[in-house]
């Protein structure tokens, strides 16, 4: 097949080079952005967020677009298997792109603090990535994580302690954990996980944002 134009907008994988943009934008926009309130329900606050992420990234004229929530499906039977919160794509392909799953952590209530960790790790958290529910054959996804009473400190505790407990299951790299970004170093609310999938390693990047 011959290819007109930019062939990295037929790569096979989403380019490194911008998953640092994505992430710095992540974090800029949600500085400017109306928190939600404490008890506010996740999907909500990401449509929302994802069309200020959108504003934003007109703004800068970041070389991607942002997808509303997709729908992801078998391609053999053509079932829904899942929705991405938020998706990015950089060329023409569909299934190459870089996706974040969205979760809260430590929700308030009257009595107590629920960490959610547990989702958070789950078959339709961090798992999804494992199991090649989503970004199947990629190298990188992210996951987003709003700490509802802003303790973003605590939270981080409690989902590294999620992950050691799970780092079997998640095919963390063996001797690694939940630890600082390679790509954004000094920037503590943001954190990595590398993990061992066939014929190739899979990079989850972690944004806590404090509500």
């Amino acid at each position: 097949m011959t290819i007109i134009g930019d062939a990295s907008l037929w790569a096979d994988l989403f380019p490194d080079y911008l998953v640092s943009d994505i992430l710095g934008l992540v974090v800029k926009t949600w500085q400017r952005f109306k928190k939600p309130n404490s008890r506010d329900l996740e999907v909500p606050i990401t449509r929302r967020f994802r069309e200020e992420l959108r504003r934003g990234k007109d703004f800068l004229e970041l070389p991607f677009t942002i997808w509303p929530e997709s729908s992801e499906t078998d391609p053999t039977t053509g079932k829904e298997i899942g929705r991405i919160d938020i998706r990015f794509l950089h060329g023409w392909r569909e299934d190459v792109y870089f996706a974040f799953e969205c979760k809260r952590l430590r929700i308030p209530y009257e009595s107590r603090i629920r960490n959610n960790t547990s989702e958070y790790v789950s078959t339709d958290g961090m798992m999804c990535f494992i199991t090649g529910k989503y970004s199947k054959g990629l190298v990188s996804g992210g996951m987003i994580g709003y700490v509802m009473d802003s303790d973003v400190r605590a939270a981080i505790k409690s989902v590294k302690q999620a992950i050691d407990r799970t780092c079997t299951i998640l095919c963390l790299v063996r001797g690694t954990s939940l630890s600082s970004c390679s790509i954004i170093p000094n920037k503590k609310t943001i954190k990595e996980t590398i993990h061992e999938l066939p014929n190739r390693k899979f990079s989850i990047y972690h944004i806590f944002l404090s509500v």
